[in-house]
């Protein structure tokens, strides 16, 4: 008897859950489109939903909180089955554990056993029915990220590894009593590994399908290795992978098969409206405490009363951004400081008016060429008449100067710029800190857009990572190093009280 089943696919989301927006300004991927596309495929039909590893890492969602918040957000899309990937095993083997039982769908891997007693540490694999159909999934990783687990002396005398070959026959065997109509693979090997995996599987081995990840690859079709097709579902949440399979109950085995990588749109499905008020509730929501609670202790009180010059408070804001993220360096629209005064006593209340944004922190890659470039046409004539689209803070190291002097003619000239104390170098990629907000009006300020390739978030919470930041420090915070922008003979902007010493301030050039 032929049954008819999907098979939705998933991997390497690594907590890029949140969607992005083409240059035709369609939404495309995100956990809500995600979530939407499998509740409408399973209003259709009997379809399974496996996660093929790597949930977490280099994506805030993924990063910034170990997995917390990605995990409730996993739990509400509601997958049948996950397997490990190698991220997450980053955080060590008590995490692991606790990542594990957080889940509410079963974590599969046939590989983690225990040496002192015959206990396999994760769910090996799984046996679900599916419209009529008994699918055995087995998960599987490669050993190369089972030894990154095997940090102490503990886990080196208690885990072991079993062969993917030996486990997947284990598995087989296990369940030779069920009537077994499908085997799944859903492995983290990369491509390279899933094939090598096919190509050496024994004949007596009968796996039908195998669900990868680890490679980031967006494939055009499914390969078909030693009779057995593998694919991948790209990377993050702008696709999903899709099997439409008719499965031969009677045999066993697969009849015919169709695969297709969906790209998630509004054009596909619509967004899952409950998986928004989970997004924004597990995400976006503060927790925040007493406002009255007292954040840090500054030396004096900093200033910030004027958006063209650099102000000791921009400064302070801009280091902390340093601090945290580790770029080359950072620069903080002047505009989202909405105090002009912080300080000595600075408190949760304080900082919500200084900083009142949950902005996202970006690391953008960007050439020497790209900042020069980027500064000169902030400081050019522009076809309205007018100059300056818009002004920064900057970080300790960085230094601008500015002669205004023929602005309103020929616009600004961007006499010296300098990263680390030294020139700027026009084909070397320097990362640069900045918020979402501030990289979105990079086209307006500056007249290009980043590649995306080159740029990374590494927090969702600007406000929460301050905040935190300042939290940590226990002694008072002094005041950072002056002399990183300077302006020239620019009549008639207001000046705030440290304008004439910025003004008077020797730049790296003149002092050699």
């Amino acid at each position: 008897m032929e049954k008819q089943i999907t098979i939705l696919h998933a991997n390497d989301l690594h907590g890029s859950l949140n969607f992005t927006v083409n240059q035709d300004l369609i939404m495309q991927g995100g956990i809500s489109l995600l979530s939407g596309y499998v509740k409408k495929a399973r209003r259709r039909g009997p379809v399974f939903f496996g996660i093929c590893g790597d949930i977490l890492q280099e994506d805030i969602w993924g990063s910034d909180y170990k997995g917390k918040n990605t995990v409730e957000l996993i739990n509400a899309l509601r997958p049948d089955a996950i397997s490990l990937g190698n991220h997450e095993l980053d955080y060590g083997l008590a995490h692991l554990m606790v990542f594990r039982d957080c889940l509410s769908a079963p974590v599969l891997c046939a590989n983690f056993q225990t040496n002192v007693i015959d206990h396999t540490l994760f769910t090996p694999s799984l046996v679900q029915e599916l419209g009529g159909v008994h699918m055995l999934l087995i998960g599987l990783i490669p050993k190369a990220f089972f030894d990154g687990i095997l940090t102490d002396g503990f886990s080196r005398s208690m885990l072991v590894y079993r062969d993917s070959y030996e486990a997947i026959r284990e598995e087989i065997q296990a369940h030779r009593k069920e009537h077994i109509d499908l085997v799944v693979l859903m492995s983290h090997y990369g491509i390279e590994g899933d094939r090598e995996l096919a190509e050496n599987l024994p004949p007596d081995l009968h796996v039908d399908l195998i669900l990868g990840g680890h490679t980031h690859i967006k494939m055009d079709e499914a390969e078909v290795v030693n009779g057995i097709p593998i694919a991948q579902s790209n990377y993050g949440t702008t696709h999903i992978g899709r099997f439409d399979l008719v499965v031969d109950t009677e045999k066993g085995g697969l009849k015919s098969w169709q695969w297709q990588l969906v790209p998630l749109t509004e054009e596909i499905c619509r967004p899952d409206e409950d998986m928004d008020e989970v997004a924004d509730k597990v995400v976006f929501e503060r927790k925040g405490g007493r406002e009255d609670l007292t954040v840090c202790r500054l030396d004096r009180t900093y200033t910030h009363k004027s958006r063209l010059y650099e102000t000791d408070l921009g400064n302070l804001i801009a280091d902390a951004f340093a601090e945290i993220y580790k770029p080359d360096f950072v620069w903080i629209q002047s505009g989202s400081l909405r105090r002009e005064e912080l300080g000595p006593e600075v408190t949760e209340r304080d900082f919500n008016e200084l900083y009142p944004f949950d902005d996202q922190f970006l690391l953008v890659e960007l050439t020497g060429s790209e900042i020069k470039n980027s500064f000169q046409y902030l400081f050019s004539l522009k076809p309205d008449g007018s100059v300056m689209g818009g002004t920064f803070q900057y970080s300790r190291g960085f230094f601008l100067h500015v002669d205004a002097r023929d602005c309103w003619e020929k616009g600004a000239k961007v006499v010296d710029l300098r990263i680390g104390g030294k020139k700027v170098e026009s084909r070397r990629r320097y990362r640069v800190g900045m918020t979402q907000n501030c990289m979105d009006k990079l086209f307006r300020y500056f007249g290009f857009s980043p590649d995306p390739k080159r740029l990374r978030v590494v927090s969702l919470s600007t406000y929460h990572d301050l905040v935190t930041f300042f939290l940590l420090k226990e002694d008072v915070i002094c005041a950072p190093e002056r002399g990183r922008f300077r302006i020239d003979n620019f009549p008639g902007m207001p000046k705030d009280d440290k304008a004439e010493e910025n003004a008077e301030t020797k730049s790296p050039a003149a002092a050699e």
